[in-house]
């Protein structure tokens, strides 16, 4: 069972990610979703991740992948996601010193 807190977060990250998109795309998600988690397989971070593109992919009715990319203690993923497409289709999880602190 999905708990609230865990549901505003899907739908805040879904929101994000319809909002990159822009209007000028047809439907919204044409392919599969890549959601980067900064961190390695297994962790907190990761798992929350996991469950999250469970849950979005059923919403959007599109595959969503998860691709770790841990170093410098969240900084390869947050790189990787701030240098991604502003296409709405790369999504990032990380910490408030990887989102907030970090020049990338």
């Amino acid at each position: 069972m999905i708990k609230t807190p865990f549901k505003r977060v899907a739908c805040a990250v879904l929101l994000a990610a319809a909002a990159a998109a822009g209007s000028a795309s047809a439907e919204y998600p044409e392919r599969p979703l890549r959601f980067v988690v900064g961190y390695p397989p297994g962790g907190t971070t990761d798992l929350l991740a996991r469950r999250l593109a469970k849950e979005l992919g059923t919403a959007l009715g599109q595959s969503i992948i998860v691709e770790n990319r841990p170093g410098a203690g969240g900084n390869v993923g947050a790189a990787a996601v701030a240098k991604a497409e502003p296409d709405g289709y790369t999504l990032g999880v990380g910490s408030a010193g990887n989102l907030a602190q970090n020049y990338v």
